[in-house]
């Protein structure tokens, strides 16, 4: 596994921004720093105080010392409206970081020039999103990144992420149905929100990769989101076939569930709500198992809650449309907005 942020895709096993560029000029000016050698000066960058660890960012700076100037002129990278007032405003347009966009390019040179992965394989947007969510560890996100486009290619998705191509896709949207709409934590960042017990057919999993991708692009569509981390919240309290050896199995479930765990997250808290206590006690030992390989740290932020918890931690509105106190309405048109 990767580092300790990424350590809670074990635990759970399971679960950008859009396109960045207001126009085209903007993101062709994105795709070619992006596509730079990594000690190659550019003009797209802001420097500024974000979430990622003083050690590594000195590394990197110490790296590609000869970076350009931290002070140059700043580029708006995406810029999201929706309907809802307190969502739009300026804290909705991502601005990269000269360490973030130094990050971003180390990793594009490694996977291209070391691994052979060839740029249009990893789309920039979900390039940008991943580096991020690795605290800009260049190592590790080339890691996750190889880790997870080998895994899509036994899902029917050989071609990986793929530059260029619209990452909304109508046809996968199907698949984004263990996914509920949810609004905001109390922290002001998205939520990843999951229906367990569900099972991807075999005809479904180019689908599934290309739904569970989309919703991982939504859901860091903002830059507070992006830098300070999603609440990782999986209910479990319509699934009765955890403890059951009678609902057949179609095969793929350790490599869909591999799938999830090599997506780069970073849950700031991981609720598993209402467990039956018959599936708390094999959930607790398969956290227990995992511990292993777990850092407490991470094993801190799993909480065993009821669905009325979860509710109230999100606040009024917040919740699925499903729950009894939920507003948020079910359907994929949000999404795709938030992709798009």
């Amino acid at each position: 596994m990767g580092e300790e942020d990424n350590e809670t895709a074990t635990a759970t096993a399971t679960a950008t921004t859009a396109a960045p560029g207001v126009d085209d000029d903007g993101y062709d000016e994105f795709l070619s720093t992006l596509n730079a050698p990594p000690g190659e000066a550019t003009s797209l960058s802001k420097p500024t105080n974000d979430n990622h660890d003083d050690d590594d960012n000195d590394n990197l700076k110490n790296k590609f010392a000869h970076q350009g100037s931290e002070t140059t002129q700043p580029l708006s990278f995406s810029e999201f409206s929706t309907d809802d007032d307190n969502n739009n405003n300026e804290g909705d347009t991502i601005i990269y970081t000269d360490l973030e966009l130094i990050a971003m390019r180390a990793v594009r040179h490694s996977l291209t020039e070391e691994h052979s992965i060839p740029p249009a394989s990893v789309n920039s947007t979900f390039l940008a999103v991943a580096t991020i969510n690795c605290k800009l560890r260049v190592e590790e996100s080339v890691t996750k990144i190889k880790k997870l486009l080998e895994i899509m290619s036994q899902l029917g998705c050989p071609d990986g992420i793929v530059e260029g191509d619209e990452l909304w896709k109508p046809e996968a949207a199907y698949e984004l149905h263990p996914y509920p709409m949810v609004g905001k934590d109390k922290r002001g960042c998205s939520t990843t929100w999951i229906r367990g017990g569900g099972k991807v057919k075999k005809e479904d999993e180019r689908a599934h990769v290309h739904a569970c991708i989309m919703q991982y692009l939504s859901v860091h569509s903002d830059p507070n989101t992006l830098r300070n981390g999603v609440s990782f919240i999986i209910d479990l309290s319509t699934r009765t076939d955890i403890n059951s050896k009678k609902r057949p199995k179609v095969g793929n479930e350790k490599l869909i569930s591999a799938f999830h765990q090599a997506i780069p997250q970073r849950p700031q808290i991981i609720m598993i709500a209402g467990c039956s206590l018959p599936t708390r006690a094999i959930v607790n030992v398969t956290i227990k198992l995992a511990s292993v390989f777990i850092k407490q740290k991470i094993l801190q932020r799993i909480h065993f809650v009821t669905v009325e918890d979860a509710v109230k931690y999100l606040g009024e509105g917040s919740a699925p449309g499903y729950t009894e106190s939920g507003k948020m309405e079910d359907g994929v048109e949000c999404y795709g907005k938030w992709v798009e």
